[in-house]
């Protein structure tokens, strides 16, 4: 469903993703694990290009949305300005950046598209507080011709029921509380009919007491056997939901396995250290 080689992203001088390759099967609930500053949101957020790659190849259910592999070559150039095969790798250089110039200019006409079948939840909501939470609801899908605005609604209102807030149909977003934005924030997402969901931390703006019901929301949501990927700082959730867990440190995967092999059998030592402050 989604495949990733050699992603790289930098803002100005700061590396924060140092070449990650990895590939998500349809269907996978993968969760992200790792300190804070390590470019696990950087990588969600790379996924659906909300942020751009400095460089790599991003393939979303069979097509490639993102090719920016002439960087790399570049590099190669610059190392090998005095090497009797300069001038080869400046014509391939120039001819590579001509041709993915080229490619993802008609990616950029396709790139809504894809983003649409990609829902994505933020830490922060994001729901729009100048409208109720039906129109919330209804907003995309209607706007983008995927249905009618009584279909939306009656899609509306039966998701808000699976939820509990049916009666919070007319209300505005302030009358609600996090636990209620993020889970409005989730359902708005499903909507869409999307084939893969992005959680990028949803409860770390939650009080306590709150995130019990999104987090079983969202294991609602992925028993329907959606790909998902999901950054969390919710260890147990993280064990109990998973199908694979990558632990991201530095911008790179160092690990990735299934549950029990990253929390019950650890290998590499800053995984290990990790744990043994969070668990």
């Amino acid at each position: 469903m989604i495949k990733v080689k050699n992603l790289k992203k930098s803002f100005g001088s700061l590396d924060v993703l140092k070449g990650i390759d990895y590939e998500i099967k349809q269907g996978q609930v993968v969760t992200i694990i790792g300190p804070s500053g390590s470019g696990k949101s950087t990588f969600l957020r790379c996924l659906n290009l909300m942020e751009l790659p400095s460089s790599g190849i991003i393939e979303f259910d069979g097509n490639v949305i993102y090719k920016k592999t002439y960087p790399e070559l570049k590099k190669e150039l610059i190392n090998a300005k005095n090497d009797n095969n300069y001038e080869e790798l400046q014509k391939q250089y120039k001819a590579l950046r001509k041709e993915e110039i080229k490619n993802n200019k008609k990616i950029d006409k396709t790139i809504n598209t894809h983003r649409q079948k990609m829902g994505m939840v933020f830490q922060h909501f994001n729901v729009f507080p100048n409208m109720t939470v039906l129109e919330n609801i209804i907003l995309a899908p209607v706007q983008l011709k995927i249905m009618t605005e009584e279909e939306a609604k009656q899609k509306g209102m039966e998701l808000l029921k699976t939820i509990g807030m049916e009666e919070k149909a007319n209300e505005y977003p302030k009358k609600l509380s996090g636990g209620q934005k993020q889970r409005l924030a989730i359902v708005r997402a499903i909507a869409m009919n999307p084939k893969v969901m992005l959680f990028d931390e949803p409860t770390s703006a939650l009080d306590p007491e709150m995130v019990k019901e999104v987090l079983e929301l969202i294991q609602k949501t992925v028993k329907t056997g959606i790909t998902a990927v999901i950054v969390t700082h919710e260890m147990g959730f993280a064990k109990n939901i998973s199908d694979k867990v990558l632990f991201m440190d530095d911008g790179k995967i160092v690990e990735e396995g299934t549950p029990q092999e990253l929390f019950d059998n650890p290998k590499s030592p800053r995984l290990i250290e990790f744990l043994s402050k969070v668990l």
